[in-house]
């Protein structure tokens, strides 16, 4: 960006009066200096020195009684940016020209970069899963989502002259939205078709589809789904092992250029634990890609599932939106029952949801109420206040008169008892009003408030919903009903549940787990992919079951192969983390160990780290995309080997200009310090010339 600098003076009196401003300077010199005696004897041109400096010292403070302004205006021309962004997904080297794609391709590319950087201010971008600044090509992306390209380019040059996005991409993306609809875009995109249209011989298996938990001596399907392409005359054999034995195999003989298979069969679910298959189909002499033709699957073999109890005042939305959500996770079993229906018995459950407070809590619902069993509570317009408020659950709502208001959600910080990913917290925020009490909201027990009541845009003090412990009985409050809507309004925005399911799933589990009283204990995510860093986290307790860290915690990662990791955790401010970093796909055991005071604590577990074979999954190019892109976005496609013109293309754009932005600013002369300090200088200047010379 270059700068254009005007500077103009301006005055609040009139300006023609400096003119008496400089004759003052001059006949004060004149009298000073004209007939002084005592400087007889001193050289002409010091006297004459001496009274320049009194004329210039009165002439600018007189000056500066006219109450003059430095005007200054800047003009800043800003250069059109051109962003380049290039595809850095595995998918760009599936194709006879992956040569081509690791050398000359990209000498050709930083010959286009060199050549536009002589008349705009050019980004470089690669892009796979997330956008990523600078050139570093290596094509080792697993994921590719378009959609965010365009989404991180608006929010990083939001308000900038952009004068183009160059996409550099196969046009395959197999994550986001698809980005012909991105509504955000007002600059011409120019793509550059990658990749190969063309259908290679190929044998991909697409998708395997189960169950992610069954239970011990169930029948659970695996379903197959497989194709083949251009492999006329050849054969191909699925193959299904556990344990290093064959329990399917099935030969076919593919007739078809496009050949698919789809096989379903049943398995035992005969071992309780985490059961590792292994589905292969059998490669063919040619093939484009192999690593597409075998999956592994973990499925858990549990003992039986989790039940969950929710009994409501009467019908409601709410109901079928926390069972949808709650059964997401096969681990739990949903039972609603209405509270005239409800007897008492609760053996069978492991928490209890009650959905609003009626005006007659019946015997069998005051038991549970009143029992150990963990409790969640949702309260709304068909909740007597009074009666909430007599089961002293830990938060009283006082001077209500059952009033309700529109509550929106916000999430409170510094909440300790589990922890949403930042994703969820941002659509949280972001959720439509619920319905719940008017009041004064009292603790009357230490509470763990999750998300705070936003009244419009005022986040208020009073608690959402809020979590309680007491001697071992866990409860939840939350004071609204209309949570249907969040689940709808989830799905409308983001096109899945993600957000609504995982502030419901790890709120029943949190109320619904025992509470663990082992004083040294690991937590992980059981299923992560290859593409993500794996982190741990560990507590150990003392004898008081306070959180202490002095002692060194180590553990090892074996996986099923026989390969170990071994790390040791770092210490938190009274705790432990562990950042493994990305490791191998597989199937891996953890045993972690810690020795505090005479007592050595052992844990174990395992994860599963699944590979990502999306991008391996489809190796036809689509430069129709990138076409409707260029088309719509008023730009044109070109192809590897027409880099040149991409640069000619932009350059005979005249739509694709440098801004000018005029900026005015108005100082005060008599503010500027560079002033002060030329008026001392002059005072000083002439003060030392007199001394010397035998004047004051």
């Amino acid at each position: 960006m270059s700068v254009l600098l005007t500077i103009n003076i301006i005055t609040e009196q009139p300006l023609w009066l400096s003119i008496f401003c400089i004759l003052l300077g001059a006949i004060y010199a004149v009298v000073l200096y004209r007939k002084e005696t005592k400087f007889s004897e001193t050289a002409s041109w010091l006297v004459k020195l001496m009274a320049s400096f009194r004329f210039l010292l009165v002439a600018i403070l007189a000056f500066l009684l006219l109450s003059p302004f430095i005007k200054t205006l800047f003009n800043k021309v800003e250069k059109p940016v051109i962003i380049i962004a290039q595809d850095n997904s595995s998918s760009i080297l599936l194709n006879k020209d992956s040569v081509f794609y690791k050398t000359n391709y990209l000498e050709n590319l930083k010959a286009l970069t060199a050549s536009l950087e002589e008349r705009y201010e050019v980004k470089t971008y690669t892009f796979g899963k997330n956008v990523s600044e600078g050139n570093q090509i290596d094509y080792s992306k697993k994921i590719t989502d378009l959609s965010n390209v365009f989404e991180e380019i608006n929010n990083k040059f939001y308000n900038r002259n952009v004068g183009a996005l160059i996409l550099a991409s196969d046009g395959i993306f197999n994550q986001g939205a698809n980005p012909v609809f991105n509504a955000g875009i007002e600059f011409p995109i120019y793509t550059i078709a990658l990749g190969d249209t063309a259908i290679q011989k190929d044998i991909v298996l697409k998708e395997v589809v189960c169950n992610k938990i069954t239970f011990l001596g169930n029948k659970f399907p695996i379903e197959i789904d497989a194709e083949a392409l251009q492999c006329v005359g050849q054969k191909t054999k699925i193959t299904v092992t556990h344990k290093g034995k064959q329990l399917f195999t099935k030969l076919y003989n593919i007739d078809k250029e496009h050949f698919t298979i789809n096989e379903s069969e049943f398995f035992e679910a005969d071992a309780v634990g985490v059961q590792h298959y292994k589905i292969s189909l059998s490669t063919v002499d040619g093939e484009i890609s192999v690593v597409n033709n075998v999956k592994d699957i973990y499925i858990e073999v549990l003992d039986g599932r989790e039940n969950i109890l929710i009994i409501a005042n009467a019908p409601h939305p709410d109901i079928k939106a926390l069972k949808l959500s709650i059964e997401n996770n096969e681990n739990y079993k949903v039972t609603n029952l209405l509270m005239a229906d409800f007897d008492g018995n609760t053996e069978a459950y492991s928490l209890v949801i009650v959905h609003q407070i009626p005006n007659t809590i019946t015997p069998a619902l005051k038991k549970v109420l009143d029992g150990e069993m963990s409790v969640l509570y949702i309260l709304g317009n068909q909740t007597v206040i009074n009666n909430y408020n007599s089961l002293n659950v830990g938060l009283n709502i006082l001077k209500s008169g059952n009033r309700f208001n529109e509550i929106l959600p916000a999430v409170a910080a510094n909440f300790p008892l589990f922890t949403l990913s930042e994703s969820t917290i941002k659509k949280i925020n972001q959720l439509p009003p619920v319905v719940g009490p008017f009041g004064d909201y009292r603790l009357t027990s230490n509470g763990y408030v999750l998300l705070n009541q936003k009244i419009g845009s005022v986040e208020t003090d009073n608690p959402l919903m809020v979590f309680f412990q007491d001697n071992g009985k866990k409860t939840a409050v939350l004071y609204a009903e209309g949570i249907w809507k969040w689940r709808m309004q989830d799905f409308l925005k983001n096109y899945n549940h993600n957000a609504f399911n995982e502030l419901i799933n790890k709120t029943v589990q949190f109320l619904s787990v025992k509470e663990d009283k082992s004083k040294f204990r690991v937590f992980t995510e059981n299923i992560i992919y290859e593409n993500e860093e794996i982190q741990l986290n560990a507590e150990l307790y003392n004898d008081s079951y306070e959180l202490v860290n002095d002692a060194e915690i180590t553990i090892d990662l074996v996986e099923e192969s026989g390969d170990k990791y071994g790390f040791v955790f770092n210490r938190t401010t009274n705790a432990y983390i562990l950042n493994a970093g990305i490791l191998p796909a597989g199937f891996y055991n953890y045993t972690a160990k810690v020795k505090f005071g005479t007592k050595d604590y052992v844990k174990t577990g395992k994860f599963q780290i699944k590979p990502l074979l999306l991008e391996a999954n489809n190796t036809v190019a689509n430069h129709q995309l990138l076409q409707n892109i260029a088309q719509k976005f008023g730009g044109k496609l070109f192809y590897p080997k027409q880099l040149n013109k991409v640069a000619e293309s932009i350059n005979s754009n005249n739509d694709i200009a440098a801004i000018i932005y005029e900026e005015n600013d108005m100082k005060e002369l008599i503010n500027l310090k560079w002033i002060f300090f030329v008026l001392l200088t002059l005072l000083s200047l002439e003060w030392f010339l007199r001394k010397r010379n035998g004047a004051y």
